[in-house]
């Protein structure tokens, strides 16, 4: 059998907490408890930050909790970029801010926004391999989204959109917007007679102001300490980087890198444990591989180091952790 590791974009900062946030009410709602740590700066979310979240939500097998989900965001909850949408001049200037500022907050996808002659058209594209998780991700995101432009403009102008959905018809969603599924890309197509239309909620000095501040964001995506070194543990040859290493990869010194980790709240050994308790969860849940090769791959001297670790990080032994997730 075949060992593999999770890919490294899913140590990658993707996700704000406020979604996370709202996911975990989600799961609150179905009478699921889960526990996980969410930066209090809000400092994006890994991949593997809220995959217990969405394990528990066993989003592989219910992909269609992303309508539920991605129906609970609301415009404020998309932060500067919410604002700037619903302040922009016409349906179509927000449909580009959209596109510009989406991925300050969720960088799952891509999203790029064309107008031609007929129409302006919204496109939402995989940026980073999701596997089973990518259904839900997609259908949560395109809801949130699709569903801040249907605001803007209107349930009437919307009846007049084309939301192509790159998914199944087995849960319908229930929107003004015609429904095609089963697309090659998930998109929202608005007719220009629609696209140039001033939007009710215009507010000039708003959206400037807005913009000002999604362009602040945007310029510090990935830039906060803590994600670029989440990003190298482990790095591309699968080791871990000790303090010097880090510091040294980063150009600074390893003082002025516990300095700037100690301003962010953080030291750079709770990154560490951080990461490698993920890990540890990943290959607990997912291979069969033994404990001994487990904390080989994590870098214990032996597997007694391991446990002794991994029960002052969960609570309990590595052995019952996955007796428990099998």
């Amino acid at each position: 059998m075949q060992i593999c590791s999770p890919p490294s974009s899913w140590r990658e900062a993707v996700i704000h907490p406020a979604y996370v946030r709202i996911a975990l009410s989600l799961a609150q709602r179905l009478g699921i408890q889960v526990d996980i740590r969410l930066s209090e700066s809000g400092r994006m979310a890994t991949v593997m930050d809220v995959l217990p979240l969405l394990e528990r939500l066993d989003v592989a097998a219910n992909p269609y909790l992303g309508i539920d989900l991605g129906s609970l965001i609301s415009a404020s909850a998309h932060g500067a970029m919410g604002y700037a949408v619903v302040s922009s001049p016409t349906v179509g200037d927000a449909m580009h801010t959209l596109a510009r500022y989406a991925s300050m907050r969720n960088r799952f996808f891509q999203y790029t926004c064309n107008t031609d002659e007929n129409e302006t058209r919204l496109v939402i594209k995989p940026r980073m391999p999701l596997g089973e998780l990518s259904t839900f991700c997609e259908i949560g995101t395109a809801v949130s989204l699709f569903k801040t432009i249907q605001g803007v403009a209107g349930d009437e102008a919307a009846a007049e959109m084309r939301f192509d959905a790159n998914w199944a018809s087995v849960v319908p969603i229930h929107v003004p917007m015609r429904m095609h599924y089963g697309q090659e890309q998930t998109a929202l197509s608005v007719p220009l007679t629609v696209a140039n239309t001033a939007t009710p909620t215009a507010d000039a000095k708003l959206y400037a102001s807005a913009c000002r501040s999604c362009e602040e964001e945007l310029a510090a995506i990935g830039g906060d300490l803590a994600s670029r070194l989440r990003s190298d543990m482990p790095n591309d040859k699968q080791e871990w980087p000790s303090l010097k290493d880090s510091a040294q990869r980063l150009a600074m010194s390893p003082r002025t890198l516990i300095r700037r980790l100690a301003g962010e709240g953080l030291t750079y050994q709770s990154l560490l444990d951080d990461a490698k308790s993920e890990l540890a969860c990943w290959y607990l849940k997912n291979t069969v591989l033994p404990m001994g090769e487990i904390a080989e791959r994590l870098s214990f001297a032996d597997d007694t180091n391991f446990s002794r670790s991994f029960r002052r990080w969960r609570n309990c032994t590595p052995l019952q952790y996955r007796k428990m997730n099998k």
